[in-house]
């Protein structure tokens, strides 16, 4: 069994288990000074100074798939990917222990920051890869990758992005205990928000390419290759099987809004749960109100309307 690394330094007292490596909307200088003002003049300044430009930061909602789940006050949670800590603070709120791990030095501050603000001594923070491996084998009742799959890719330590995603789930698989459970939200590939959106390349409509078509286009355009792979829910399902879970253990959901904010956790088989948020969400009134309580009533459009969906919650008991 792994036993975990030790850490390559610590920086006021936030262990390193790789090299810093910052990310994130907001630039780094930002968010320096954002950290320093804090530090020096406390939340009520840094309320005033960043009114507008870290407020999303304290929505403590984008945790809200967890009632899927069914989290106790022992869990130990493994927040990879953790960010500023919309997902760490709520779960630290109703189980035994967080651990955030990130790769940035400077978001892992402010979490523990906002882990002082809030009176929450149950969140560990770290700055880390899960790639770098730091924690033993076992040691997860729940491991959260909300918005990280994607991501992994983007990596020179494999030969391509879909290795680095299985290396990644073999390894979340690897640290949960028995029965433990690992939670993705991530975005679908083929839905039908993307033709409107940029995808995570920073080009549109690379996520409907083939993928050497868009690691050409990237190459071109960006002069990298295209590493940031999502999925169908058929794809999505291929890929946690080649990663070692087993398939009769494993949930879709459709998060209303998506991932980022899921108010509604919709059962992806559940075409009565569809129709009934979809008539619950959009208003009756109007000729598009109207048409949409017409169409969800025919059961072959909700079915192709869910495998449009923006994005997916899934969850895997080990």
């Amino acid at each position: 069994m792994n036993q975990g690394r030790h850490p390559i330094k610590t920086v006021e007292d936030i262990p390193f288990f790789s090299e810093d490596r910052y990310w994130g909307k907001a630039p780094k200088e930002e968010l320096e000074k954002a950290v320093s003002l804090i530090v020096d003049k406390g939340w009520d300044e840094f309320q005033v100074v960043f009114k507008d430009k870290f407020d999303a930061t304290f929505e403590e909602n984008r945790a809200d798939w967890r009632f899927v789940i069914p989290v106790s006050k022992d869990f130990t949670v493994l927040d990879a990917g953790a960010g500023m800590g919309r997902i760490s603070i709520p779960l630290a709120r109703v189980v035994k222990k967080v651990v955030a791990l990130d790769q940035s030095f400077l978001r892992m501050k402010f979490l523990k920051l906002r882990a002082g603000k809030e009176g929450l001594t149950n969140i560990e923070v770290n700055v880390g890869d899960i790639f770098d491996r730091p924690f033993p084998n076992e040691s997860f009742d729940l491991i959260v990758m909300n918005g990280l799959l994607e991501w992994v890719g983007a990596t020179n330590r494999f030969k391509n992005p879909r290795e680095a995603q299985i290396v990644s789930l073999r390894i979340a698989k690897d640290l949960l205990k028995k029965g433990g459970y690992l939670y993705i939200g991530i975005e679908n590939r083929i839905a039908a928000a993307n033709l409107k959106a940029i995808d995570h390349s920073g080009l549109r409509f690379t996520s409907y390419m083939p993928r050497f078509i868009a690691d050409i286009y990237m190459k071109i355009l960006k002069g990298r290759r295209y590493d940031t792979y999502t999925y169908s829910r058929k794809g999505y399902i291929k890929l946690i099987k080649e990663s070692g879970f087993d398939l009769s253990n494993i949930e879709f959901y459709l998060p209303f809004p998506g991932y980022n904010l899921p108010r509604l956790m919709i059962p992806h088989n559940n075409l009565y749960a569809l129709r009934f948020a979809i008539e619950s969400i959009k208003p009756p009134y109007g000729l598009k109100g109207r048409a949409i309580r017409i169409l969800v009533t025919i059961p072959l459009v909700l079915r192709l309307y869910r495998y449009l969906f923006f994005s997916f919650g899934i969850v895997i008991k080990k």
